[in-house]
Order: C-alpha cells, then structure tokens, then sequence
C-alpha cells in the first residue's frame, strides 16, 4: 500500500505544489508530442482501431493517439518518450525537467475511487493490484468523480501525492472484469496491445456509437441482429460513458 505522512499539510500547501506540476504537465507534452513521428502514430492508430481521419477531429481521441504514440513500446521495445528525454529534455526549465522524468514512469492502471483524501485529491484503490492505494491530487477529478467510480488513467509519482495526465475513461465492467481477474492470477492481460489502448480503444467504440445513436435510424434496424442473437425483446440497450479530459 502507497501511503505517506503527510496529513499535516494544509489543502492550500498541498494545491500550492500541486499546480506548477500540472502545468509542467501541459508544457511537457506540447513539446513532447513533436517527437512523434507518422510511424508512431500509425502504430497508434492501429492499436486503438481508429478508421478514418475523421475520428481524429475529436480531440479527445486525438489525445488518446499522442498518449499512446508517446508512452506505448513499439514493436522494438522502444518509447518515443524515452527519445524526447534523451534529446530534448534539456530544452525545458528545471520544474519541467523533473516532472518530465517523473513522467518517464507513469503507469496505466484501473482504479476506484475508494474516498476522499483528508486535505485534497482522492485515495484510488488499484484493482489490478490488490491492496495498493494512491493519492491522487488532481482538482478536476476531485470535483467531479464519485465515490466508488472506476477509471482507467496514467498516474504518477508527483513528490508527496500521485498526479496523472492524458484521458481518465470510464470502462465498461466486462473490460474490467477480464483485465483484473487476469492480474489476480498473474496471467496475461486478455488484451491485444496495452492496457492503455485497450482502454482508450474501449472508450472509442463507445463514442462511435453513440454517435451512431444520434442519426434517427429505425428501431427495427438496430434491434434486427439482436434478435438474431437471441437477444429477449425487453434487452436494454446500453449506452457507452464517455472519456474525461484532465484539465489544462
């Protein structure tokens, strides 16, 4: 379990270190982002099964895809954020410097939000990893997620607290049955590429249709192949979450 000392600081303290790390955050990833290059997005592209370049004028799922690009392994091992701090780091300021290290160690989990810290931000029980909590400062997220809420993000070691960045997405209970069930048994994750692009390629297929539901088409269309499947007349049909953007 993740846990430290520090419920004698004051929210104000706490918020006081917290927001130069998340600017740093922002101005990190504007300078890491040019360090893609077309193969690495279309190594992402791929792996989030984007179709068309119409789905990148979401900038959501544009952030998905850098997020990916940027600090998932190519097929080499290799990752581009790995590159941008050997070659570019220098570039930053020294706030920026340390964060982007610290940032060369996020991680992509799913999480609950198990309550509220005492002072600021959230305790996240990880649910692939039994027992391990982390206190996770991030105003947006505290503002708006509920208890018991579960999300897949990238967290990390921020000094005191845990930060994150990228896409915070809401996954859908099967996905995250199958992923901690096999984490529980130390198997292999069911997933194609990443936990992040199984995440974010999820979220995405939701969005499609829910744009699909959008356009007035005739119910007798949509309920046609779950009737073929078998489907009772009454199933229900589930609508998708969508992703939550960290705030700039």
């Amino acid at each position: 379990m993740i846990m430290t000392g520090e419920n004698s600081m004051s929210r104000d303290a706490i918020l006081s270190q917290y927001r130069p790390i998340r600017r740093a955050i922002q101005a990190v990833l504007a300078q890491a982002v040019h360090a893609c290059k077309k193969p690495d997005l279309d190594r992402a592209a791929k792996h989030l099964g984007l179709v068309d370049n119409a789905q990148l004028e979401d900038d959501t799922i544009f952030d998905m895809l850098c997020d990916v690009a940027l600090f998932e392994p190519n097929q080499r091992g290799r990752r581009v954020f790995d590159s941008f701090l050997r070659d570019r780091l220098a570039a930053l300021d020294p706030t920026e410097q340390d964060v982007a290290r610290r940032m060369g160690d996020a991680f992509v989990s799913i999480f609950r939000v198990a309550e509220r810290h005492a002072q600021a931000g959230l305790w996240l029980e990880d649910l692939m990893a039994a027992g391990r909590r982390f206190w996770l400062v991030d105003e947006g997220i505290e503002a708006s997620a509920p208890q018991g809420l579960v999300i897949g993000m990238r967290l990390f070691e921020a000094g005191p607290f845990h930060a994150g960045f990228g896409i915070i997405v809401e996954p859908r209970e099967d996905l995250v049955a199958f992923c901690t069930r096999a984490a529980a048994r130390g198997d292999r994750l069911p997933i194609r590429h990443s936990l992040a692009a199984a995440l974010y390629a999820d979220d995405i297929q939701a969005r499609s249709l829910t744009v699909v539901e959008e356009v007035d088409i005739p119910e007798a269309v949509v309920e046609a192949p779950m009737r073929e499947a078998g489907a009772p007349q009454d199933t229900p049909m589930a609508r998708p979450r969508r992703g939550r953007r960290q705030p700039k």
